[in-house]
């Protein structure tokens, strides 16, 4: 059955169908359903005998008008529901300082709505962009840290209850660490070294007691750069591995023991270093695989569901990823390059669709937008569909920001100075 027969009978049985349904990307007039003269609007958009503008939610993949596949897919939406599909929302801008390079999720001030904070690497400062109860965000308000913050998360350092904020400084080579009010508002930041060139912060337990630690990827120093927390706000340094200069560190279970690692990727070397937690909350020596491209972000995730975190890595030289099959005993494959927009620094992974399969997320410096390739659940992924978010996304993270039950892209765009969110156009039986 050619496209156009297909067209026609798919909506035969649109038209035939009494059944309720709910709708993501073609729904123009949002009720949750998508109706035949919504269907009717799409088909003339895709025969060009109306303006894009009358249904712009059926522009799937970006390209400014709506094709027949995109016509079928919005039939399909409307006769199975939204399982699967992908759409969001057009940008949204916020003001931030000069040029944000990371940014985090999290309830600043205590009232149940996800809050951002952005790390502004050229004003060394962090803007506070509180949520106004729907998803949309406040103006920024300002904190100073250390010099060219390049990563920032949010994280309860003290055991309070309270979110507290840490940023890792490149320019200064130590830690910035901002303990919350729970209001919205923060004490003057306590600075700890951390390594020259400080990178990519991470906020986990790392031993034993129940406080949360910060680890360091700084390239400038040897080692993975540890700040043990007290659990009152204050940290200790430690310093864990040598031989390498890690861009990027992951925290999670790799070799098969059931007990935590620590991933490092190391641009300088192009390879991975895995150095394997111990009972005791020391780690061992590390193992090192070797990378076809310098990798600059790495993740941790069972992407083929047998039981083994694989991993992957961000090229950022490159318009790629690469997947690393975990084949048991802390071994992995050779890298598997995996094609997405050009720059990738950031690689994460998370279900964007709602279908329970892992997709894979980057943020693509070069090209401005965030790719994400959908997981088909055989350990294969679908082309990267890209969405736009502006000129030299450095980061994204992802998170329900409007609390409709899908995820969100939230992405630093350094070269305009926002934060840009693009809400998952999710609807709900």
């Amino acid at each position: 059955m050619n496209r156009c027969a297909k067209l026609v009978a798919t909506l035969a049985a649109l038209i035939g169908s009494a059944q309720s349904s709910f709708a993501c990307p073609a729904d123009c007039d949002d009720d949750c359903r998508v109706d035949v003269s919504e269907i009717v609007v799409g088909i003339r958009i895709a025969l060009a005998q109306a303006p894009v503008s009358a249904c712009v939610r059926l522009d799937l993949n970006q390209s400014g008008g709506a094709e027949v596949d995109e016509l079928v897919t919005g039939i399909d939406v409307a006769l199975n529901g939204c399982g699967g599909r992908l759409a969001f929302e057009p940008v949204r801008r916020y003001g931030t300082g000069d040029s944000p390079r990371a940014v985090a999720v999290g309830d600043l001030d205590g009232d149940d709505w996800p809050d951002l904070a952005a790390a502004n690497h050229l004003s060394h400062d962090v803007s506070i962009l509180l949520n106004d109860g729907e998803g949309s965000f406040l103006p920024e308000e300002t904190l100073d840290v250390g010099m060219i913050p390049l990563g920032i998360v949010i994280a309860d350092f003290e055991g309070n209850g309270f979110a507290d904020i840490a940023t890792s400084n490149g320019g200064s080579g130590d830690v910035s660490v901002l303990l919350g009010n729970g209001d919205g508002s923060f004490a003057g930041e306590q600075r700890y070294p951390a390594g020259a060139g400080a990178r990519t912060i991470l906020a986990t337990r790392i031993d034993a007691n129940a406080t949360i630690d910060l680890v360091v990827a700084a390239p400038g120093a040897v080692g993975i750069q540890v700040l043990l927390g007290r659990g009152d706000g204050a940290f200790d340094r430690v310093v864990i591995g040598g031989g390498f200069r890690p861009w990027w560190v992951a925290h999670g279970e790799v070799t098969g023991d059931g007990i935590e690692d620590l991933v490092t990727v190391n641009a300088e070397t192009s390879d991975l270093a895995i150095l394997a937690g111990t009972a005791s909350g020391s780690f061992a020596s590390h193992s090192r695989f070797q990378l076809a491209d310098p990798g600059y972000s790495v993740a941790i995730a069972d992407v083929d569901d047998d039981g083994r975190a694989d991993l992957l890595t961000g090229n950022g030289q490159d318009a790629s990823v690469s997947l690393l099959h975990a084949i048991g005993n802390g071994a992995f494959a050779m890298p598997a390059h995996i094609a997405v927009g050009s720059g990738p620094f950031p690689v994460h992974v998370a279900d964007m669709n709602g279908d329970t399969v892992d997709d894979i997320v980057t943020a693509n410096e070069l090209s401005g937008d965030v790719s994400i390739l959908l997981g088909t659940g055989d350990a294969t992924f679908e082309v990267d569909r890209r969405f736009a978010v502006g000129p030299s996304p450095y980061a994204v993270a992802i998170a329900d920001v409007d609390r409709d039950g899908g995820l969100d892209l939230v992405a630093a765009t350094g070269a305009v100075d926002e934060v840009v969110v693009r809400r998952g156009n999710r609807c709900l039986p």
